[in-house]
């Protein structure tokens, strides 16, 4: 099934086949300044993010009342960075899905690598 909020369905697929551990230590090398120089995972963290917020030129909006769905319990229990819509209302996810932009954009351009914008 096609979730289109993803920009390739391979990234979706690439995404939802990592493990929470994976998910975790991607966002935590972002947030440490330490991003991966590899294109490929590059390029992974950064369509996850545009799932979250949206590609440039399209950025998503939430409810600001979605933001009373950050105390839920279950997130300690669960990947929140697991790219469902359900996750994405986070205000700390959209956050970090900023971060992966900001750190992952500028480097796929700067090698010539096709980020898949529509």
């Amino acid at each position: 099934m096609s979730d289109q909020r993803w920009v390739r369905e391979e990234s979706h697929v690439e995404w939802e086949a990592m493990s929470r551990r994976e998910h975790a230590a991607v966002l935590r090398a972002v947030r440490k300044g330490r991003s991966t120089r590899d294109p490929a995972t590059a390029l992974l963290a950064l369509h996850w993010a545009w799932a979250v917020i949206g590609p440039p030129g399209a950025r998503r909006r939430y409810p600001w009342r979605d933001a009373l769905l950050d105390v839920r319990p279950t997130a300690f229990l669960t990947d929140i960075y697991d790219g469902t819509p359900r996750n994405d209302v986070r205000t700390y996810v959209r956050r970090d899905a900023r971060r992966v932009e900001a750190a992952y954009l500028p480097f796929l351009e700067s090698r010539g690598v096709n980020t898949g914008q529509r």
